[in-house]
């Protein structure tokens, strides 16, 4: 019993921290563009996220099957060579309230997709959980709407970035259970960073002559926390409980952005905030494990 709680909390833990480390990305990939193109910068978190999980892909390198590096190339490539580019891209080319409205679709088409695609339950208090935090969300990011005329490319963008993020959320759960989270999570790098090579070199393998000290430490920011470390937690954490039950906690993220916010910059809480947070929150509740209810 002391044993599953324990589990239980370091999940919990996990799930809390690679949240937070997801918030920081939105203002973080903003300062890389500054110096960087997005292939540039998929290329780089990709690079550098292969380089540290390196030594889990070594460990088990003499055990994988044909079946298990197809299944790793195509996840690479649909999770993140083309979800980063086509979101970081989308950031550039849209506006910020479509980019807070693809935020909070993430984790409404992962639960969706889980459902539809491993079969996973989804309770009718975990149903009203998600449209609860998807209305947190909105509120949070200020209530916006979309259909702003001339932003039609990076609105597409963000929602095919959305898609590929669930597919990649949704198929890891078990490719995490069958190889490992750690060797899942490097090769998953690996082939995301192959797929990106092409991507790079065709918009014109472009590399800054200057970088910006701003850019520089975003960059490091995304490659080693936002890359490595936050993505081998959803690894860890989505062998362990449902993936339909992790995409409640992505709803976090606009909470925690705006707590970073008002960290590092004078920024204003109002009413929209409030009432989101409290909605997120709530949603939280009422969708956790029912295994932990009493």
């Amino acid at each position: 019993m002391l044993d599953t709680i324990k589990a239980r909390s370091w999940d919990l833990v996990s799930l809390l921290v690679m949240n937070f480390i997801w918030a920081g990305t939105y203002p973080a990939t903003a300062f890389a563009l500054i110096s960087l193109s997005a292939p540039l910068l998929t290329l780089i978190r990709l690079g550098t996220g292969s380089i540290v999980m390196m030594p889990f892909l070594w460990r088990s390198v003499r055990s994988w099957t044909a079946p298990a590096i197809g299944r790793v190339m195509i996840l690479g490539v649909v999770g993140f060579s083309l979800p980063l580019v086509l979101q970081t891209q989308g950031l550039k080319a849209s506006t910020p309230a479509m980019a807070a409205i693809s935020i909070a679709l993430e984790p409404l088409v992962t639960a969706v997709m889980a459902g539809l695609w491993l079969k996973q339950s989804l309770p009718v208090a975990r149903r009203w959980a998600l449209v609860i935090a998807s209305a947190g969300a909105w509120a949070i990011a200020g209530f916006p709407r979309p259909g702003v005329k001339g932003y039609i490319l990076g609105d597409g963008l963000l929602v095919l970035a959305v898609v590929c993020f669930a597919v990649y959320n949704v198929s890891s759960a078990s490719l995490s259970r069958y190889l490992g989270p750690g060797e899942a999570t490097a090769g998953t790098f690996l082939a995301g960073f192959i797929g990106t090579v092409p991507i790079w070199l065709v918009t014109g393998a472009r590399i800054p002559v200057v970088w910006k000290l701003p850019s520089l430490e975003a960059t490091a920011y995304l490659a080693l926390l936002g890359t490595a470390l936050a993505y081998f937690l959803w690894m860890h954490t989505a062998s362990r409980i449902p993936v339909a039950l992790m995409a409640l906690f992505l709803y976090l993220q606009p909470v925690l952005g705006v707590v970073l916010s008002i960290l590092f910059t004078p920024s204003h809480v109002g009413w929209p905030f409030i009432i989101g947070s409290l909605a997120i929150l709530g949603a939280l509740y009422i969708g956790r494990d029912p295994r932990q209810r009493a």
